[in-house]
């Protein structure tokens, strides 16, 4: 199955303002197709660092 996007130029998606990312919220396809081989990570917030991992980093640089 071939299909193109209208809102696709080279890499970068008018229609979301950002690099093209199938699925992502603002997209034609979202909630529509499954990308299973996709990156979830991708467009979500980085996660925070715990109090156990400040603790445990502490332990290791002061030796």
């Amino acid at each position: 199955m071939s299909w193109e996007c209208k809102y696709l130029r080279e890499t970068f998606c008018d229609k979301r303002k950002k690099e093209c990312c199938p699925g992502d919220a603002g997209c034609v396809l979202y909630g529509k197709y499954v990308f299973p081989l996709r990156d979830d990570t991708e467009g979500k917030a980085p996660k925070k660092a715990s109090k156990k991992d400040f603790s445990s980093n502490k332990a290791k640089n002061s030796d």
